[in-house]
């Protein structure tokens, strides 16, 4: 299963630059099956079969998954190998929470800062992410959510904070599309995207970080609502027993 995901994800990724060191396609490859739900938490990556897979030695699919337990992606187990990190609702909670307060800091800076040209910008991207809304392009939604959030980081010039904000996030990206979105959470991320971009181009500070929360909040608690009835139905009778996390 994870050997499919990461051929599905080979055939995805953008790893026809030659330039790419091998280590860093193999990176690649297995980040985006992750994000794309396609590799569950729990998921054993075996360095046998990834090198396999990629026709390589052991030294670049070793250092592809370093670079993965670097960014908290997956877990190195010393005479195990590599595991997907697991994901529970403490995680979901934490990570969404130091989301919110990092995201208050970026927000407040780029409404400050922001030029004419890049609060265009930001309108912009978020016009992006409602075209990949539309089309109901999960991959394009995930890469047009994140270039917004990214922009509003580097507007907001606050380097190590953007890098907090970063780690761990693509596996609360991977259980989003692992588990679904709530029927109403795309138009309400399209909602906040339009506000936040306003109250930017108002130079609203509070109203902007007051979205910033609301957006937080909301994207919590639909990812936490649609685990639970994940681990409801896993448990409806007749259903047989998966645990979820």
């Amino acid at each position: 299963m994870v050997l499919q995901a990461m051929n599905d994800a080979t055939a995805s990724a953008s790893t026809n630059d030659i330039s790419l060191t091998l280590a860093t396609r193999i990176e690649r490859a297995v980040r985006l099956a992750i994000i794309d739900g396609a590799i569950a938490p729990g998921d054993r990556l075996r360095t046998a079969a990834l090198s396999a897979r990629y026709g390589t030695s052991h030294i670049p699919v070793r250092e592809a998954l370093r670079q993965l337990e670097g960014d908290r992606l997956v877990i190195i187990e010393s005479h195990k190998g590599a595991v997907v990190r697991q994901v529970d609702r403490k995680f979901v909670i934490d990570l969404h929470d130091t989301r919110e307060a990092i995201e208050a800091l970026l927000v407040r800076n780029a409404t400050v800062n922001a030029t004419p040209a890049e609060v265009a910008e930001l309108g912009w991207l978020a016009d992006a992410y409602e075209a990949a809304a539309a089309l109901r392009d999960q991959t394009l939604m995930v890469q047009a959510n994140r270039r917004l959030h990214r922009f509003i980081a580097k507007v907001a010039d606050n380097a190590e904070a953007a890098q907090i904000l970063d780690r761990g996030w693509e596996l609360v990206i991977g259980l989003a599309n692992r588990f679904g979105r709530g029927p109403t959470r795309i138009a309400t991320i399209i909602d906040e995207h339009r506000r936040l971009v306003q109250a930017i181009a108002a130079r609203d500070a509070a109203r902007a970080v007051a979205v910033a929360h609301e957006h937080c909040v909301s994207a919590k608690e639909d990812l936490l609502r649609q685990m639970d009835q994940a681990h409801t139905d896993s448990r409806a009778p007749g259903t047989p027993r998966s645990p979820v996390p």
